[in-house]
């Protein structure tokens, strides 16, 4: 399993270190994802239907709701790797350019090579979290601020009129709409595909094909994106125990969500629980 080394959540969202040692299934996230290597071997990390090199002289960008997967392989050196994932209302509230950052289409590539500035800013969230203390909150939303301004300064995002544009073309069917918005607006997790589909009216194979249509999703990476959502922000909840989370979230057993969690997360809901801290 990985081993996480330092876990920080605020307003901005989280930011891991990690040393991974364990594949993850293909998933996505509401947050837009920024991820740098910082010691051991070059790694592979699949984006879409593609995978792309994760090196020190690189920056890897995943675009919010754009699934996502990483196949462990036997390297002699772990990868250690620093990932962001970005609160878009955040990100919002600090600069109008990153306000499209909710759209799959975002980032037009994966990969960008780094500039001596996005390095600095790297280095500068390192030595920050390598104090025992949890950093200042205003100095890390400073720093990730900096680091994601960099980014659009070496790759410019799509314009808003673009993005909105992109939206029209994906046909979003108003029935779907509809089940989406309920789920994403009240925390509503319907336990199966087949619930949803039974409740826009549609059979199975209707529903799923429109569904992907309109979110670029499968409805059952959807159901993953909500359920690890409510787990990250249930296990950050100490009082409640794991158990609980887990039939809450409609799993048999814990050992079932933990293996779900460890699936998308690489590493299980204790380790995370443990290195938790809120800034």
């Amino acid at each position: 399993m990985s081993d996480p080394l330092r876990i920080i959540h605020g307003r901005f969202g989280r930011a891991i270190l990690v040393r991974l040692d364990h594949s993850m299934v293909l998933h996505a996230h509401r947050e837009c994802h920024i991820v740098f290597k910082i010691g051991g071997a070059d790694i592979q990390f699949g984006v879409g239907a593609k995978e792309y090199p994760v090196t020190a002289q690189s920056a890897l960008m995943i675009n919010a709701w754009e699934p996502h997967y990483y196949h462990y392989r036997e390297t002699g050196a772990k990868t250690v790797l620093l990932a962001f994932y970005l609160n878009p209302h955040w990100l919002k509230e600090v600069d109008r350019r990153f306000a499209g950052s909710t759209h799959p289409k975002f980032f037009e590539r994966p990969v960008e090579v780094l500039s001596p500035r996005l390095a600095r800013g790297r280095d500068d969230v390192l030595d920050a979290l390598g104090q025992l203390e949890p950093p200042n909150v205003q100095d890390m939303e400073n720093l990730i601020a900096s680091i994601f301004s960099e980014i659009l300064t070496l790759s410019p995002p799509r314009t808003l009129p673009q993005l909105a544009s992109e939206r029209v073309e994906r046909d979003y069917d108003a029935r779907i709409r509809k089940i989406v918005e309920r789920m994403l607006g009240d925390g509503d997790l319907l336990s199966s595909p087949e619930d949803m589909a039974a409740l826009a009216g549609l059979s199975r194979a209707q529903f799923f094909r429109l569904f992907k249509k309109s979110t670029g999703l499968p409805p059952t990476l959807f159901l993953s994106m909500l359920k690890m959502e409510a787990s990250l922000q249930k296990v950050a909840q100490r009082d409640i125990a794991l158990q609980d989370i887990a039939f809450d979230l409609g799993f048999d057993t814990a050992g079932n969500f933990t293996r779900f969690f460890v699936g998308m997360q690489g590493f299980a809901p204790s380790k995370y629980r443990k290195l938790l801290e809120v800034v």
